[in-house]
């Protein structure tokens, strides 16, 4: 385990647990004190033993107690909702067939039901070998509602990620444990306050209004590993610690029936907790799940890549070396037209190509978008711009393989667009330009290369951006995230379709780097027919969607080896409650047919007024964003972080290079939470250019639960700091661009709770636009690039860095 230098004494000024806690928690706290020293070992145990090897069967066992009177499956230890706890090998069932001897074994009588009584489909979801890396654990603890419980239960907040530390926390209230490592993980912890409803009933109307208590990975767990959750002296609302159910008591009384199969394998996982110094008697509740292996979460993008890349001539061992095969080929493209500007009009770009380029489809049944739906232009009312729509494709995987990898139909492509805006300073003096794949925002298009941005970068530091519409997540696929939505069965309609988006970057990267590509085009070369463009490196950069979903492009490409990822982050079940981008701003009950806009179709309603109309249960919702995460994974770097750099724990993926990353994120984004793109930095050993903000601006009370202070440990808690410059590695960066009132962008904090941060202006765009991290960007996206600290023109010395023009910076328009 990570480990910040330095000890601090406890305080209860700051709401640190209190001197003088009930006598119930001293008596355990007493108890326990000689057991919890374990706990404080970072690292593996060296004399770890794993108890629990008895791939024991899950719910479905015929043997279990209840099996007849329980045909849903429900686990009884947490009676509050049927599949709680979760993730949990309860709801899996031994496969030797699989990677990690476990297959997941959800039963559609367990599953979330949508308004019209139909529950989501576990078909999927039923074909991985384990859970999310990522996963947020979930349970509920009776009369447990608010976040003030978490310290006084021994629970780390997000804004006290230290209290993983043995020293600031002898009596931890949450253990995480690596059954094969005895390694004791980092967590952070919330209780749900994301109970407002957006859709037109109110929270409680349909089932009731629940706030489970989440735990949260500080960094990625490792694929393919079994893990105990435990929980201890957990306090709630009214300062009493709660008591276990009478189920999971009758597991550490032994009063269970003798015939109970699972007695035997809560016995292991006591004993294995015993091992990590956590005794029986001190429990609340404990339980085990395991995490997806590395094949079945990457193995299908990783099949359509070698497989589409091999049909130019790429051989894996050459990828693996990231380099291109000898004599292979580029892939085929087309150009349609080349605009040449003159300075007036645009300072910026002295060229625009825009053309098609042919990428192998493995989508059925066919990857084209649909021809209505390509362009949503009908009138109101809403229904309108959705009808006849044709079913939006997917892969076509065999049904009797749960490890399947999607098959191209034979000879079936189709042609993705491409732009490219090359520099004005490096075109007018005939100097090669740094090729750049860009990856654009949320439902957005290739055109993003056209935002100033993206052209001040291209003219400043001679570059040409390139970038193509990303499939599943562009403008075309807002009618398939709402179809996703209605009916959350078909959200591997959008994880697939990424999937194929994520190859298209790839094959665009190809044509970048080969010299058989791109600049073998007129379009791409000067008078003399020299190429401009600089194939000795191709690089890339992404903003907000394209920051998050770059991290997978980052993770498996071959051609790119530097990857800044812009306003980022990953694990969208973390993402979105605390997202403007998708939680409504106003309830549904409040949208206006008449003024419906079909080109902007979640201007009004929100995804999550969508979502909350047709699942109105608020207490399925931390459950169902749970259940899509395991999907989301073979798209989301959630399910890649831990392989995107040679620093990572798991290790880089098969036929896969190294990569370097650079991350800038802004202080209290409005879209994407700063917590997940920490998270990420942990998981791919990255570095901080530190310290992170002012003292000043690590206080705010924009939260459900009132004020809140980062401890000064806080938000880089685990992530050394680089100590000198340059640092040739991976690294996160904050821009802060100040208090709310302090430029267009300035707001308030992160606030710790699942909620959005709406005060002020929002910063998601400022750091790009911030002159000290476009020159950062430069840096690194380089042949050899590093990570540099640049000086802040106008402004104080960094770091931190700031951004929007606060503190005097230098900020562009």
């Amino acid at each position: 385990m990570m480990s910040v230098a330095g000890s601090r004494r406890w305080r209860t000024g700051r709401g640190r647990r209190p001197a003088l806690r009930t006598l119930a928690v001293g008596l355990t706290a007493a108890l326990l004190l000689a057991g919890t020293a374990a706990v404080a070992t970072a690292g593996s145990r060296a004399t770890w033993v794993n108890h629990d090897r008895d791939n024991w069967g899950g719910w479905a066992n015929p043997a279990n107690a209840g099996f007849v009177t329980n045909p849903a499956g429900c686990d009884p230890i947490d009676p509050a909702q049927c599949l709680l706890p979760y993730p949990n090998d309860w709801f899996t069932r031994p496969d030797p067939t699989s990677a990690t001897g476990r297959r997941l074994d959800l039963n559609a009588m367990a599953m979330p039901h949508n308004v019209e009584g139909k529950p989501v489909e576990p078909t999927e979801l039923n074909r991985s070998d384990g859970f999310s890396v990522g996963a947020q654990i979930l349970t509920v603890v009776p009369g447990m509602t608010k976040n003030a419980d978490l310290v006084p239960s021994g629970l780390p907040p997000s804004t006290d990620l230290a209290m993983n530390e043995p020293a600031n926390n002898p009596d931890p209230g949450v253990i995480l444990l690596d059954t094969a490592t005895g390694r004791t993980v980092p967590v952070w912890a919330e209780v749900d306050q994301y109970t407002a409803e957006a859709g037109v009933l109110p929270a409680g109307a349909v089932g009731q209004v629940q706030q489970d208590l989440m735990i949260h990975p500080a960094q990625n767990l490792l694929d393919g590993h079994r893990y105990i959750v435990g929980l201890r002296h957990l306090v709630r609302d009214d300062g009493t610690l709660a008591t276990p159910s009478p189920a999971f008591t009758a597991y550490l009384d032994n009063s269970m029936s003798p015939a109970d199969p699972r007695a035997a394998h809560m016995s292991k996982i006591f004993a294995d907790l015993a091992e990590a110094g956590w005794a029986t008697n001190s429990l609340y509740l404990a339980w085990d799940f395991t995490t997806a292996s590395t094949s079945n979460v990457t193995g299908r993008l990783l099949h359509i890549r070698d497989d589409a890349l091999g049909q130019l001539g790429q051989t894996t061992t050459d990828s693996a070396k990231g380099r291109i095969t000898p004599g292979s080929a580029a892939p085929a493209f087309t150009v349609s037209s080349v605009t040449n500007y003159t300075p007036a009009q645009n300072a910026n770009v002295a060229r625009r190509i825009a053309g098609t380029f042919t990428v192998p489809c493995y989508l059925s049944p066919t990857c084209s978008p649909p021809v209505k739906c390509a362009a949503v232009t009908s009138p109101t009312p809403i229904g309108a711009p959705f009808d006849d729509c044709p079913t939006p494709s997917q892969f076509l995987l065999d049904p009797a393989n749960p490890d399947a990898v999607p098959s191209q139909v034979p000879g079936q492509t189709y042609q993705a667009n491409f732009v490219c805006n090359v520099g004005r300073n490096a075109f007018t003096n005939h100097q090669r330009v740094r090729p750049v794949e860009y990856g654009h925002g949320l439902f957005g298009q290739a055109t993003e290369v056209d935002v100033s941005p993206q052209e001040e970068m291209a003219n400043r530091f001679g570059m040409m951006y390139c970038g193509t519409d990303w499939l599943g997540f562009d403008t075309p696929d807002v009618v398939d995230a709402f179809i996703a939505i209605e009916d959350v069965s078909h959200f591997p309609i959008l994880v697939d379709r990424s999937q194929q988006g994520q190859l298209d970057f790839l094959y665009l990267q190809r044509l970048l780097a080969n010299p058989k590509g791109f600049a073998s085009n007129a379009a791409f070369q000067y008078a003399n027919h020299s190429s401009f463009i600089d194939t000795n490196g191709v690089f890339y950069d992404g903003n907000s969607q394209g920051g998050i979903y770059g991290g997978t492009v980052c993770s498996v490409s071959i051609d790119v080896k530097h990857c800044t990822l812009g306003v980022n982050g990953m694990d969208y079940s973390i993402l979105l409650p605390r997202s403007t981008d998708y939680v409504a701003a106003q309830p549904l009950t409040k949208f206006n047919p008449l003024t419906f806009n079909p080109t902007d179709p979640t201007a009004q309603i929100g995804f999550s007024g969508v979502l909350d109309f047709f699942y109105p249960d608020q207490s399925q919702r931390m459950l169902i964003f749970d259940l899509i995460q395991s999907l989301w994974d073979r798209a989301d770097p959630d399910g890649y972080a831990s392989h995107m750099t040679a620093s990572a724990e798991d290790g880089l993926l098969p036929h896969t290079p190294d990569h370097h990353v650079l991350m800038q994120i802004a202080w209290g984004d409005h879209q994407v939470a700063n917590i997940t793109a920490e998270d990420e930095a942990r998981t791919i050993g990255a570095r901080s250019v530190g310290p992170p903000v002012v003292a000043s601006r690590r206080s705010g009370t924009n939260d459900p639960g009132g004020a809140y202070t980062y401890d000064p440990s806080s938000p880089f808690w685990g992530i050394p700091q680089i100590t000198s410059f340059p640092y040739d590695g991976s690294a996160i960066t904050i821009y802060d661009a100040g208090p709310v009132g302090a430029d267009q962008y300035g707001t308030g904090p992160p606030p710790p709770s699942d909620s959005p941060n709406r005060t002020g202006g929002d910063p998601h765009e400022a750091p790009r636009r911030a002159c000290a991290g476009q020159q950062q960007k430069a840096n690194f996206l380089a042949v050899g690039g590093v990570v540099t600290d640049p000086g802040q023109p106008n402004g104080p010395p960094p770091p931190p860095y700031f951004s929007g023009g606060w503190m005097g910076t230098c900020a562009l328009p």
